[in-house]
């Protein structure tokens, strides 16, 4: 039987700074929660130390830095289940996974996940950010600001969006970005945006989605038990 007390409810979880393979483990027994009917849809919200990822399509030699260059910036590789290939996760940006229910609708989940970050990125002030589908996500005048990668298993996905509102831009060069070796990756305050706190940016975002979505959002610490 469901223990979940209100159909429409998203639990929201800041979990502050967390490497992304506690993240990833915490998002699949999340979406089991959910499958199982035990937990409401959870948004976890995160900011990464330096990570590259690498989706199902990833190859390492979309890495372009030596061990040595990684390990000086502390960057370490991991593989994920998400589609795509090779992302970047930094501190300076807002890492957004939703873990929910959506069926077969994945175009529509893509497209709330990069609706709601040009709503964000046009409250700080950048007017000009649009959310696309080929190549897929948020970019400002040809630089992508914000990359999509998304995981569905019955139903329900994991992974979400990466978006960058203050990161090192020497980063970007550790990688191919997403198997594009064209691409001009940017962040938010390079593009005019004030300068806001991950915490600040995450509990905006998670309203957005709530709003967007029609989920009734209620915060929750990562400790809490699911409602």
């Amino acid at each position: 039987m469901s223990m979940v007390d209100d159909p429409s409810a998203l639990d929201a979880i800041w979990l502050g700074r967390l490497g992304f393979a506690d993240t990833l483990a915490l998002q699949l027994q999340a979406r089991e929660a959910v499958i199982a009917g035990t937990s409401a849809p959870v948004l976890l919200l995160v900011e990464h130390p330096p990570t590259l990822t690498l989706g199902r399509r990833g190859r390492r030699e979309d890495v372009l830095w030596t061990d040595a260059q990684l390990a000086a910036f502390g960057l370490v590789i991991c593989e994920t289940p998400r589609g795509g290939q090779t992302t970047l996760h930094a501190p300076g940006q807002l890492v957004v996974y939703p873990v929910v229910p959506i069926g077969l609708q994945v175009r529509a989940h893509v497209t709330n996940l990069g609706a709601c970050a040009v709503a964000l990125l046009g409250e700080l002030g950048v007017a000009n950010a649009e959310f696309r589908t080929d190549p897929l996500g948020v970019w400002i005048d040809g630089r992508k600001v914000a990359s999509i990668g998304v995981h569905v298993s019955r139903g329900v996905t994991v992974q979400g969006i990466a978006i960058n509102l203050e990161v090192d831009p020497r980063l970007f060069m550790a990688l191919v970005s997403c198997g594009m070796p064209g691409v001009a990756m940017t962040h938010a305050v390079a593009e005019g945006a004030r300068a806001v706190g991950i915490d600040e940016a995450a509990r905006r975002y998670a309203a957005l989605w709530g709003a967007r979505t029609g989920r009734s959002l209620r915060w929750r610490s990562p400790a809490a038990p699911a409602g």
